[in-house]
């Protein structure tokens, strides 16, 4: 079977961008993404998103509710979510990364890094709890079914654009999370369980992405927290929780 060019871009523009960081750097953001999972928003999205899975689990039905978005505009729309919102959405986001560095344009270059940071461990993540569950999708085509890695992607890259860009941005890019979750339950590649999962984690992930920056910044600002006081530099202090 020929591999896709969907499916061959987006590592193509990985390697191009690992080509352009040094390794050490990428694996300690990497690192600090993984370590800002257990932080208590992470943790509250993936437990109440984890309660609300197990509730859609034990009232969905085993036929799921493909079609519910009738034909037409709608479902065209789904067909170019199924497309365009899967890993091709990690290519873009390493291509804006390295779009951003050779603009000389910081902002880009640090929203395609998180971009790429988030969606690695968002996909890596989904791709071995899909290996792990080996639910039957509702179209029957695979095992693949949970959780939904188009879901958890979007969720993961609008926490990370509503951070960097902030409401302008980030409600777009939520409401075509939303639709995109809502697409893969309509066209039969997920029960509504399994998207509901994929939004917690690729949430969660964001979220993760978007603190352990932070952090990274308040260090580069060499602000030191001192008995509850943050110090800076400058002169100012804040009291932290």
């Amino acid at each position: 079977m020929p591999i896709r060019v969907r499916y061959l871009l987006p590592f193509t523009s990985v390697l191009f961008v690992f080509s352009q960081v040094t390794a050490d750097d990428f694996l300690h953001f990497m690192g600090e993404d993984v370590h800002h999972i257990f932080s208590i928003e992470p943790l509250s999205v993936i437990g109440l998103g984890g309660a609300i899975t197990a509730g859609a689990l034990i009232v969905e039905g085993s036929d799921g509710c493909g079609g519910f978005m009738g034909e037409g505009g709608l479902k065209n729309c789904s067909e170019f979510c199924d497309i365009a919102f899967g890993l091709p959405l990690l290519g873009a986001s390493s291509l804006m990364w390295a779009g951003g560095s050779a603009a000389g344009s910081s902002d880009t270059e640090e929203t395609g890094q998180m971009l790429t940071e988030g969606l690695l461990l968002t996909y890596g993540l989904t791709g071995a709890m899909k290996l792990a569950s080996g639910r039957t999708r509702p179209d029957c085509s695979n095992t693949r079914s949970f959780p939904s890695g188009h879901a958890s992607g979007t969720a993961c890259a609008a926490v990370i654009l509503w951070d960097s860009y902030g409401p302008g941005a980030g409600i777009p890019a939520a409401a075509v999370a939303f639709f995109t979750a809502l697409s893969r339950v309509t066209l039969g590649k997920h029960y509504p369980s399994d998207v509901i999962a994929g939004a917690s984690i690729g949430t969660a992930i964001g979220l993760a992405v978007v603190l352990a920056h932070e952090d990274s910044s308040v260090s580069d600002q060499q602000i030191q927290p001192i008995l509850g006081i943050r110090w800076s530099s400058s002169g100012g202090f804040g009291v932290y929780f």
